[in-house]
C-alpha cells in the first residue's frame, strides 16, 4: 500500500521480524557481545530477556548467523512447539537424530551420545530455545537433565534461554534449583531511548529505499518515543499508521499534527501504552 505510493521496495515498519540488518544499538550491541562471549566461555545456561517487541528475535538471528562460521551445533527451538511429552525427542531432532525409537530415556540416551561425539570431534553443541516464558514446569525439569550432563569438566550442551522480563523469577519461584544454579549470564535487551528513536525509524525507512519521501519533520520523534515507551514494535506500528495517513491524504511530508492524529486515534483505540508524559507538551508550532 503506502509503500508504493512513497516508492519504498518493501514495507519498512513490517512488524514481524524480517531479513533486513537489524538496528545495532547500544543494548543490541551489548546483548549480542556478551551472548558471544558467553558462548565462547562454554558454561552453564545464558538467559537472554526483554520485553515483548524489544527486538529478542532479531537479536537471536543475528547471533545465529554471528556463530555459523564457528565450530557450534545449533538447535533452534521455540516454546511454542514444545509439549513436556515431546521436549527430548524435539531436541534430539533439532541435533540430527532423525529415527527417534523407544521411550523417552532411551531418546535422551541416544541424545548424550550424539552431544558427546560433537565435543569428541570437537564441535560444541548449542540449544536455544525461543520464548522460553512459557515452557511448562515439566519442561524446565526435563532441561534441568541436560544441564547436569558433562563432558570432562564442562556442561555436554550450552542452554540459552530467550524470553520475557519474568524468566529468571519464574525459574527461581518453581524451585528449579539445579537450572538456576548453572545460569552464568543473564542479558537485558533494553527499549531504545528517546535519542535512539529517530535513528531507529530512519534506519528501517533507508533499509527499503527512503529518499526522504515522505520527508518527517524532526518533532514527531518525540512523540513517537513517547507513545511507543521506547519498543521498537510499537515504534513500527505507529510509523506504519503514519505513513497510510499521510497516503491517504496525499502528503509528502508528515509533522507534529499527523502525528499526533494517530497516536490520538491509536490511544482511543487502546493499541497503545499510557504515554510517559502528558499530551500537553506535545503541540503543533
Amino acid at each position: 500500500m503506502y509503500e508504493h505510493y512513497y516508492k519504498l521496495q518493501h514495507d519498512p515498519f513490517r512488524l514481524s521480524p524480517g531479513n533486513r540488518p537489524a538496528f545495532r544499538h547500544e543494548s543490541f550491541n551489548h546483548a549480542k557481545t556478551y551472548m558471544l562471549f558467553a558462548l565462547r566461555k562454554g558454561e552453564g545456561v545464558v538467559l537472554v530477556t526483554g520485553r515483548p517487541g524489544t527486538g529478542k528475535t532479531a537479536l537471536l538471528r543475528e547471533f545465529i548467523d554471528a556463530v555459523k562460521g564457528e565450530q557450534v551445533v545449533t538447535a533452534d527451538l521455540v516454546s511454542t512447539q514444545l509439549q513436556a511429552e515431546d521436549l527430548m525427542r524435539m531436541i534430539a531432532f533439532s541435533f540430527g537424530i532423525e529415527k527417534l525409537t523407544g521411550d523417552e530415556s532411551s531418546v535422551f540416551n541416544e541424545l548424550q551420545m550424539l552431544l558427546t561425539g560433537m565435543h569428541n570431534f570437537g564441535r560444541r553443541p548449542l540449544l536455544i530455545i525461543d520464548e522460553a516464558q512459557n515452557l511448562e514446569i515439566r519442561s524446565l525439569r526435563k532441561i534441568e537433565r541436560l544441564v547436569e550432563l558433562r563432558w570432562k569438566d564442562h556442561p555436554l550442551v550450552q542452554i540459552f534461554l530467550i524470553g520475557r522480563e519474568n524468566l529468571r523469577e519464574k525459574l527461581l519461584g518453581h524451585q528449579l534449583e539445579k537450572l538456576y544454579r548453572q545460569i552464568n549470564a543473564v542479558i537485558c535487551l533494553e527499549p531504545l531511548s528517546e535519542e535512539q528513536t529517530a535513528p531507529y525509524v530512519r534506519h528501517r525507512l533507508k533499509q527499503v529505499g527512503w529518499q526522504d519521501n515522505p520527508r518527517l519533520d524532526d518533532d514527531i520523534f518525540p512523540v513517537i518515543f513517547n507513545y511507543s515507551h521506547g519498543i521498537p514494535r510499537l515504534i513500527n506500528h505507529i510509523c506504519s499508521q503514519l505513513l497510510l495517513l499521510g497516503m491517504s491524504e496525499n502528503k509528502h511530508q508528515l509533522g507534529i499534527g499527523d502525528i499526533n492524529r494517530v497516536v490520538l486515534e491509536m490511544s482511543s483505540d487502546r493499541t497503545l501504552p499510557i504515554p510517559l508524559v502528558s499530551d500537553q507538551q506535545f503541540t503543533p508550532r
